[in-house]
């Protein structure tokens, strides 16, 4: 706790923070603490490296991975201008930038109270550097009030007392009527500069009481005005990074520039996704469809509904009808299953009788099933043979008693 202060062995200090059990303080000499794991002390704390926290980087924590350019600061992911996230992975809708423009106004002034020496013509002479000064000092006065001035360059020393030909350097940010802007920053520029050349000249006595003096005639500024623009587009990509360099443009809105991508809202490149959250990945652009309490939303622009009461009554259909086959289908199966077993039963019944009576003469019974080839008897099915089984008994005297003769066998010779 900063601003409290201790007594530590006979000596009173200033306590400025603790960590764990341990007090820092500022005593006559600075006392670093031996940071761990390669972690280096801030003059506060313990900055740890990626996978390292505690007050001297003791303890071993997971690795985070800081995407997008994002780099470890000992606590956080440092994110770049377009993106963000604990690991920078969300990338932002629009960033704001303040583009600048450099413009530069050729000036000439007679200096009056200073003669021409060619040493002057020597930029690294004694000479020179002594005049520069003087002469950026009194352009600073001058142009003082000038909200983007930034200072002048000397170009040029000649004779004629001292003929200056320099450069006004300005600048200022840019905006979507800079060109007027800058048509009203060179006109005060040279009403300035003409004013102070009229009134800083030499009185009758030849004194000056100005740093210095001029001509008042020989004041001259150009009207063409070279300007340098910072190029926008590359500022933009340059925050973007390379995997999303090429989704970003840039976007103006209330005169403010803006590096924007599809999903930023509001400009005229802006992805439509009706009824969803437009999301840029390395892909490109994406629609991630919402799912209300009555509708699903889905396609490339999640412009395509269903109803879900719609799809729920379907589906209750659906099954309602798939009950009902299934239902119809157990009654046939069970109908059928109990019909056969008759059949079986019937069959079983006639044999077991022909069987006990030691009957069994042909016409006796008539089955269709049976008159087939001997090549075909192992094609014909069960089923097939009890599903054409039909007993013919109505030619059959039951009390009567079927008289059989026996062979006879005849002798012959040979």
């Amino acid at each position: 706790m900063g601003g409290k202060r201790r007594r530590e062995g006979g000596v009173t200090c200033q306590v400025v923070t603790f960590y764990g059990n341990v007090c820092y303080q500022i005593s006559a000499l600075s006392f670093a603490v031996n940071c761990l794991n390669g972690g280096y002390w801030s003059g506060a704390m313990c900055v740890c490296p990626n996978g390292f926290s505690g007050d001297r980087c003791q303890n071993r924590v997971p690795v985070v991975d800081c995407q997008n350019g994002g780099t470890w600061d000992g606590l956080k992911c440092q994110c770049t201008g377009l993106f963000y996230g604990p690991r920078c992975e969300e990338v932002m809708e629009s960033v704001e930038i303040k583009p600048t423009v450099s413009a530069s106004v050729e000036v000439s002034v007679t200096v009056t109270n200073q003669e021409y020496s060619n040493e002057l013509q020597d930029q690294n002479s004694t000479e020179f550097r002594k005049f520069n000064e003087t002469f950026t000092k009194q352009m600073a006065i001058i142009y003082a009030g000038i909200p983007e001035y930034e200072g002048v360059i000397i170009k040029n020393l000649s004779k004629g007392s001292i003929v200056v030909d320099y450069d006004v350097i300005l600048k200022a940010q840019y905006t979507p009527g800079f060109d007027s802007t800058l048509d009203n920053i060179v006109s005060n520029l040279e009403t300035k500069i003409k004013n102070a050349t009229t009134i800083q000249v030499q009185d009758a006595n030849n004194t000056c009481s100005a740093l210095l003096c001029f001509n008042s005639t020989a004041t001259r500024v150009e009207t063409n005005v070279t300007v340098v623009s910072d190029n926008l587009e590359e500022m933009c990509k340059k925050e973007a990074g390379e995997d999303f360099a090429k989704y970003v443009t840039l976007g103006l809105k209330d005169n403010r520039w803006y590096c924007v991508t599809p999903c930023s809202s509001g400009y005229s490149t802006s992805k439509n996704c009706s009824y969803g959250k437009c999301q840029l990945q390395r892909s490109g652009p994406r629609c991630l469809c919402l799912s209300t309490d009555t509708h699903w939303y889905s396609g490339e622009n999640c412009d395509w509904g269903i109803q879900k009461s719609l799809v729920y009554g379907l589906v209750g259909a659906g099954v309602a009808v798939l009950l009902v086959i299934l239902v119809i289908l157990a009654v046939f199966s069970i109908h059928y299953r109990r019909d056969a077993q008759r059949q079986k039963s019937r069959v079983s019944e006639m044999y077991r009788w022909g069987e006990e009576e030691g009957r069994a003469s042909p016409g006796t019974f008539h089955n269709i099933g049976f008159e087939h080839n001997e090549e075909q008897e192992n094609d014909i099915s069960l089923d097939s043979v009890y599903s054409n089984f039909q007993p013919s008994l109505s030619h059959i005297n039951p009390e009567g008693k079927i008289q059989i003769q026996r062979p006879q066998v005849v002798m012959t010779s040979l």
